[in-house]
């Protein structure tokens, strides 16, 4: 359980295959598809990443190429509640609720950004997914996201601007996508939309289309084998958006939970066996590894990305994680050790609600 990805997800990828042996794979892993949910076809995380090395073994703009013929395709089993949705954020809520049914690995954080809405990607990556592969499901879930509402929602739809990481994007990705002007050095991997046009009404919209009852049952079900993962999943997608802010601490968090610290400190203790403190560190360490990859940002901005106030502190932190020091561990990186082994693995997830927006 956690790592299942809609069919959805590779929809059309046979129309641009490189091969015959890539047509082959995909034929191979599409059969390979369960109905874990009694709803739709479902692949491994590891599958689904492997495609997408070999269709983009050229180059990393095939992953726009697909989104872009994908469009409201690769919504699955959200297609037709998202089509029936009345308003841009009535489509959005439909994902944060539903995407656990639909890509189980992949969780979207919204966070108010003053006059718009940014919703970051995250993945939750097993072991046997490497960095560079979760990065590019990132970068593709992204991509998915922009293109599919562009389908859906069709001119209400007008994000500012497309951020990714360095590690993300290749020297030959264009400057925008379906519209929408793309940022290449950002310190995560964000869309922003303007809060002005979440309340604008869908012009495409499919009349008498709600939420069927079984797509509700399972959901239902679903939180309830999945509780203790989703409070960490929606615990560290909280941190994740509030470590730069300075206002990362549990008392903020225990108050937006409508609970008091205390309670919620033993929830973590008998629900997750750890405590708050050791989730924000498992935040750190996912968050400052591709930024420290990148080899672009300087230490200082990386420590404020983790919600420190200078480099020592982030150096200390990094110290005790991984046995090394952030300039020990780029210089094993650019030497070509096993950096993986180096960096260890932090295994969270995150989650988040549409509330508070």
């Amino acid at each position: 359980m956690g790592y299942s990805v809609s069919t959805s997800a590779i929809w059309g990828a046979n129309s641009l295959a490189p091969n015959t042996a890539f047509t082959r794979r995909c034929v191979d892993v599409v059969e390979s598809a369960v109905f874990e949910h009694h709803l739709t076809p479902m692949l491994h995380l590891k599958d689904v990443v492997t495609l997408f090395d070999g269709l983009c073994a050229e180059s990393d703009v095939t992953m726009l190429r697909l989104a872009e013929i994908q469009g409201k395709h690769c919504a699955g089993l959200m297609m037709p509640m998202m089509q029936g949705a009345d308003t841009v954020s009535d489509a959005l809520k439909v994902l944060l609720t539903f995407n656990c049914l639909h890509a189980q690995p992949i969780y979207w954080t919204p966070s108010v950004r003053g006059d718009h809405v940014s919703f970051a990607i995250w993945v939750d990556r097993p072991a046997e997914v490497t960095v560079k592969q979760s990065e590019r499901m990132a970068a593709m879930g992204m991509l998915q996201f922009c293109a599919g509402f562009r389908d859906l929602l069709g001119d209400s739809f007008k994000p500012t601007v497309l951020r990714f990481k360095p590690s993300q994007v290749g020297n030959d990705w264009p400057t925008q996508f379906v519209g929408i002007p793309i940022e290449r050095n950002a310190t995560e991997t964000e869309v922003l939309i303007p809060r002005s046009c979440l309340q604008l009404p869908n012009p495409l919209k499919n009349g008498g289309v709600g939420n069927p009852p079984r797509v509700e049952a399972e959901l239902k079900r679903y939180r309830e084998q999945s509780s203790a993962q989703l409070l960490r999943n929606e615990t560290c997608s909280w941190i994740k958006t509030h470590l730069a802010t300075g206002e990362c601490d549990l008392a903020a968090l225990a108050e937006r939970m409508n609970c008091d610290k205390r309670t919620l400190q033993r929830k973590y203790k008998r629900e997750l066996s750890c405590r708050f403190s050791d989730l924000v560190d498992d935040v750190r360490a996912d968050v400052c590894l591709p930024l420290l990859e990148s080899a672009i940002f300087p230490m200082q901005m990386i420590a404020e990305q983790l919600g420190y106030a200078t480099s020592g502190n982030f150096s200390r932190f990094f110290q005790r994680r991984f046995d090394c020091t952030p300039r020990d561990w780029m210089r094993a990186l650019g030497e070509g050790d096993d950096a993986q082994g180096a960096r260890g693995r932090s295994n969270l997830m995150t989650a988040d609600t549409f509330s508070g927006l």
